[in-house]
């Protein structure tokens, strides 16, 4: 349509290089976010490409709040106090309000736009405000790991921008997400109003809720995504329920590069890279820095295991090998039933194709950064500890020794039923 909602352009796609069968896994699980937050900042330094963003026209008319950037270090609370050998009286500088400008600086217009309207909405909100939930409760069957969660969240608030209405996450499974993450100062407030809590019916999945609506953007089977996100953002604006929760009808691959590559062609000008297999798309780094920092005391956590690791800031590289994910040959069956749960057994058959994935997994590391120290970490503690605990040869020919924590148990997968307090 002449007047479509979604900007269409045509778009000159860069070209990817070819990538090894099994290359560094880019899906990160549940490792108490420690692992997360030690990952996922390097792996955007060194992974993610730098492109000039340029706003896209759109049909809404948002006018952008000024806003005080605070700067600062995310300091730790001094202690004298040994843990591990290690004392916990030192910087995490990767996330905090000292980032939070310069993460926004590098989003398009319109997602500057957003930020300061959603930024006026929650801190003057008025009975007109309204908010698109994206939930996750107790008896949901559909939330998925970290990576299905946190990977679509682009085009999330993409989908939000367009109505417009607040995003706001409220994740309870398998632990409030507020347990983990808050807001930094400076950055988006993605907290649901207290409210909330008291419409949700716990007894039944988010999809089937009373209160609160359940909207889909796109449709089972091979439809046309842009029309039908086109038709719910038209729908939602007539809409004046105050709260309605969306998600994608699945977590399946190509529904989420689908709606991945809507944000990407609503980004940029001229040319963006296409959104494949498990990628996030390139501004998921500053996009993740203007939602999230750690709570204290995870911060202190992740900080305590870099100084015992010897870990410095942007000069290390780090690789995530999914071991428990059901996709691999042997792995498959067994897979299906511990990927969530875990019990996966690291022998026979399933070792030996784990440890060639897992080499090969560092071996592209190695590649990429080979001056670097190596940070390894899988979800699987045995795993985990082999790539530890023995050399890789590369392709190089020279020795790369992996580091990592070792664990004592599996690490818990966000869709799991359980929580280990």
């Amino acid at each position: 349509m002449a007047s479509a909602i979604l900007t269409r352009r045509k778009h000159s796609v860069r070209e990817r290089s070819k990538r090894r069968k099994y290359s560094v896994r880019k899906r990160s699980i549940y490792l108490g976010l420690i692992a997360l937050a030690i990952i996922f900042p390097v792996l955007q330094y060194v992974f993610l490409c730098q492109m000039t963003s340029s706003g896209a026209s759109d049909s809404l008319t948002i006018q952008p709040q000024q806003q005080q950037h605070q700067t600062g270090l995310f300091k730790l609370e001094d202690s004298n106090e040994e843990k591990g050998n290690v004392q916990s009286n030192a910087f995490l500088t990767m996330y905090g309000s000292h980032v939070v400008a310069d993460s926004i600086a590098q989003l398009p217009k319109w997602l500057k736009d957003y930020f300061d309207w959603h930024r006026d909405q929650t801190i003057n909100p008025t009975s007109e405000t309204k908010y698109l939930i994206l939930a996750c409760l107790p008896t949901d069957k559909q939330c998925g790991g970290i990576s299905d969660r946190l990977r679509p969240l682009p085009f999330y608030i993409l989908f939000a921008s367009m109505v417009p209405r607040v995003l706001c996450i409220y994740w309870l499974k398998p632990s409030p997400l507020e347990d983990f993450l808050q807001p930094p100062e400076g950055g988006i407030d993605w907290r649901c109003p207290a409210e909330v809590s008291s419409l949700y019916d716990m007894s039944r999945d988010a999809d089937h809720q009373n209160t609160i609506r359940m909207i889909f953007p796109n449709k089972i089977g091979k439809d046309n995504m842009v029309e039908t996100v086109e038709s719910r953002i038209l729908g939602l604006r007539e809409d004046e329920s105050k709260y309605i929760s969306t998600r994608l009808i699945s977590n399946d691959i190509p529904s989420m590069n689908e709606a991945l590559n809507l944000f990407q062609r609503h980004s940029y000008d001229g040319k963006a890279v296409t959104v494949g297999k498990w990628d996030f798309v390139d501004l998921h780094g500053p996009i993740f820095r203007t939602l999230f920092e750690p709570v204290s005391e995870l911060a202190k956590q992740v900080n305590a295991t870099m100084t015992k690791l010897n870990l410095v800031e942007n000069s290390y590289t780090s690789v995530h090998t999914r071991c428990r994910y059901p996709v691999y040959p042997v792995a498959k069956t067994e897979g299906i039933k511990v990927d969530k749960e875990g019990g996966l057994q690291f022998v026979g058959k399933v070792k030996t194709q784990l440890i060639e994935i897992m080499q090969n997994s560092v071996n592209c590391a190695h590649m990429l950064a080979p001056d670097l120290p190596l940070y390894f970490a899988s979800d699987h503690d045995d795993a985990t500890r082999y790539m530890i605990s023995n050399d890789v040869k590369v392709d190089d020919g020279s020795i790369v020794k992996p580091i990592g924590v070792d664990r004592e148990k599996e690490p818990l997968h966000m869709g799991s039923e359980t929580v280990d307090k």
